[in-house]
This record gives C-alpha cells, structure tokens and sequence, in this order.
C-alpha cells in the first residue's frame, strides 16, 4: 500500500490494531488479521474494510477510528464540508479534495488492471449500464456489482472474459440508456436488482 503521508500510516495501523485486538478477521476462512501490508491500495482497504462492511463500521465508528477530523489519504484537517464517500446512504468516510482525486485515481488504476486497459472517461459516455440505471457511479447496489467483479469474477478465466466482453460493449448501451427513466427502471427492478440481491445472500 502506498502511504500518501504518515498520517496514512497511523490511520491504516490504528485500524488494523483495532480489528486485530478485537478478534476480527481479514479471511474468516484463513483467520488472516489485518496488516496494512496487505492492501494494494488505500482506496480498496477504506472502500471494501472500513466502510462497506457494517459491522466493522460502525465498530469502528464507535471508536472513533472512521473520520477523525483529517484525511486519511494526505492528513489535512477537514470537517463535514468536504468531499465524502458514501456506502448505502449511511456509511461515510470524509477526504480532502486532493484525496478524493487520490481514490479515484486508485480507483481507475484497479479497473486498468482488471481490464487491461484504462477505465472510460465518463465524458465519452463510457459509463456503466448499472451506473446509468440506479444514477450513481457511488449507489450502494452499484458498489456491490462492483465488488462481486473484483472478488468473485475476476479471479476465473470465464469471469474475467465476461468483464471484458460487458465492458466492450457497455459504454455504447449505456449512451441509449442515458435519460430513459422508463427502460432504466425495468432493467433496475427486473434484472439488476435481483442480481444484488442474490449477490447480497452469498
């Protein structure tokens, strides 16, 4: 994991203590702990460990571990005004600006490296089908799809030719779907969704 200052360091290691003393696991399966060794980026620990998860959340929280006043990404002192990412309208970790831009940049770099070619620009149309359907790159049902790719799809050969062959051609059906509220809809509660909740009951 890259540390974007020594506050990341301490951020990441408090946490990391914090679960560990708790007896929470990183793999339930493996019992592995937490060591900030084991994130290849700070987005993805934030993102998939200290957000998402609410139960290690809001443990977390209680202790005053989440948002502590400073970014975790650079250290600058910030407040509920700045940039924030959000998980199920009730999950919140608040950054500065730059560092917003840090985890977006971190964010295209894992899509890259999935995908083997750099994520679309949003300008091009190059959006997701469900970021068009549910209306935020950041909803909650989103993040979950986006998770199980990360997780489940892309470690098999047939889940990752599946990526590529939905990202091939997403970008042109997103653009038709763009400002179509009534098909939106039907692919959000016919299809999607019940895809996220299957997902969800995994």
């Amino acid at each position: 994991m890259k540390h974007y200052s020594d506050y990341t360091r301490e951020y990441v290691q408090d946490i990391c203590d914090a679960l560990n003393e708790a007896g929470v696991f990183m793999n339930k399966n493996s019992q592995q702990t937490f060591d900030p060794d084991n994130f290849e980026t700070l987005t993805s620990f934030l993102h998939k460990y200290v957000v998402m998860p609410m139960g290690i959340n809001a443990f977390l929280n209680d202790k005053g571990l989440v948002n502590r006043g400073r970014c975790p990404y650079t250290g600058q002192r910030i407040d509920s005004s700045f940039p924030k990412w959000t998980y199920m309208n009730n999950r919140s970790i608040y950054v500065s600006h730059e560092g917003y831009a840090i985890m977006q940049k971190e964010d295209d770099e894992e899509y890259e490296k999935i995908m083997g070619h750099p994520a679309p620009k949003k300008k091009t149309g190059g959006c997701y089908i469900a970021t068009v359907c549910y209306g935020n790159e950041f909803a909650p049902e989103v993040l979950t799809l986006k998770v199980y790719r990360d997780e489940i799809l892309s470690k098999s050969f047939f889940g990752r030719t599946f990526i590529k062959v939905y990202y091939a051609i997403s970008p042109s059906i997103a653009r038709h779907l763009q400002n179509r509220n009534r098909i939106n809809n039907f692919l959000r509660i016919n299809i999607l969704d019940k895809i996220v909740n299957k997902i969800n009951k995994r």
